[in-house]
């Protein structure tokens, strides 16, 4: 079965919540058109396997809306290094890296305060070669980065040293092929902070960023092509690694935008004019929009919903022009601005189609989207409307 027409299928992450969500409070006069023009429902969120890291949520979440498993997911790292344009390499290591402040062993921000200053010259003093290991760090966006170790004997069998808590975690193998791994980690940790710590890049920081919080172990890994899945040519729209990321991982294009940083100050109007244009080459357009997950994260309800009200004035308005598209509306995963963390549960997603279906469901909500469809595997659902 073959999704006909072109589609334009829009990202928000992390836009959904339980109880009072910015969906709910926003005011979004073209979503809500649209949606009372479409077929509306509940996407059940990601699956993912036992211990997961649920600061991960974005890989797995995203993989499963594009038509795969946890089973595929080769690890938040790898899916990073790919973001930043990194060449693979078949014994190496990748994780994901955020610079943190760390005091008297307590995670005081794990951000680092969400400054940037200075953190490209840190991250240089952080390559180092430990036990016969190179040890690389890059830094992608923001606070972020991805910390590569090549050398023999690596695996990606070890624990996350950023799961949530106020505490240094120390980095575990998860079974013994993982040892060599851990210990390295482990004493990576302790020299970076060191490094980190007496660096005089620190002193003129308002938050220090003395420490890195390490996750998402992952390596070289080959899946089934999106093309020769579903027979579609396609391409991605975002200003963030893990989106870029995924979409080299299946085989798609990356569209780099002027202007689509990932964060508040993204430029709306460029990547929804580039996805228009994008329609006329490619049949399946990714167009990912990040700034509600900053948002949740930084418990900012608030600017949570006039981001979205900005997306509705910038992007959606434009959606009143693309009657001949298939167009799909979805969150990847619940971020929680109370809590400021990620959240399983189900997350409304909108499905336009140029033939006129619909289910007369009037406001794009959680509420709402409630009374429509339950979907357990989006691109099914894509395809059963759209042939």
């Amino acid at each position: 079965m073959i999704i006909i027409n072109k589609t334009l299928f829009i990202i928000l992450d992390g836009a959904a919540e339980k109880g009072k969500s910015a969906y709910s409070i926003a005011r979004k006069p073209n979503l809500d058109f649209l949606a009372q023009h479409s077929v509306c429902g509940l996407w059940r969120g990601p699956i993912v396997p036992r211990g997961y890291n649920i600061k991960s949520l974005s890989d797995v979440a995203t993989l499963e809306l594009l038509g795969y498993s946890w089973h595929e997911n080769p690890g938040r790292g790898y899916l990073e290094a790919l973001g930043i344009g990194l060449k693979p390499e078949k014994n190496a290591i990748y994780l994901r890296a955020n610079f943190a402040t760390v005091k008297n062993g307590k995670i005081v921000d794990r951000r680092a305060g969400r400054d940037e200053k200075g953190l490209d010259m840190l991250s240089k003093k952080l390559n180092m070669k430990i036990d016969g290991v190179q040890i690389k760090f890059r830094r992608s966006v923001g606070h972020r980065g991805v910390l590569v170790l090549s050398g023999k004997g690596l695996s990606a069998a070890i624990t996350d040293g950023d799961i949530g808590k106020k505490t240094i975690q120390k980095i575990y193998a998860k079974n013994p092929k993982g040892k060599k791994t851990a210990k390295i980690l482990n004493e990576f940790l302790k020299k970076s902070n060191e490094v980190l710590g007496s660096s005089g890049i620190n002193k003129k920081r308002k938050m220090p960023a003395n420490y890195i919080l390490i996750r998402g172990a992952g390596s070289v890994k080959k899946i089934e092509s999106f093309k020769s899945k579903f027979f579609l040519s396609g391409c991605s729209i975002s200003g963030v690694g893990i989106m870029s990321g995924i979409s080299r991982y299946i085989g798609i294009d990356v569209l780099k935008i002027k202007g689509a940083t990932g964060k508040l100050d993204t430029n709306l109007k460029a990547k929804i004019h580039a996805a228009i244009n994008a329609l006329e080459k490619y049949d399946f357009v990714i167009l990912h929009i990040n700034g509600l997950d900053i948002c949740g994260h930084s418990k900012d309800f608030k600017g949570k919903a006039r981001f979205l009200e900005k997306i509705d004035r910038d992007v959606f308005s434009q959606m009143l022009k693309l009657k001949h598209i298939n167009i799909v509306i979805a969150s990847d995963h619940e971020t929680s601005s109370k809590s400021g963390e990620h959240m399983f549960g189900p997350v409304p997603i909108l499905l336009y189609s140029p033939k006129g279906i619909t289910n007369k469901i009037k406001i794009f909500d959680e509420v709402h989207c409630k009374k429509g469809f339950f979907a357990d595997n989006p691109m099914r659902k894509m395809m059963m409307a759209f042939k």
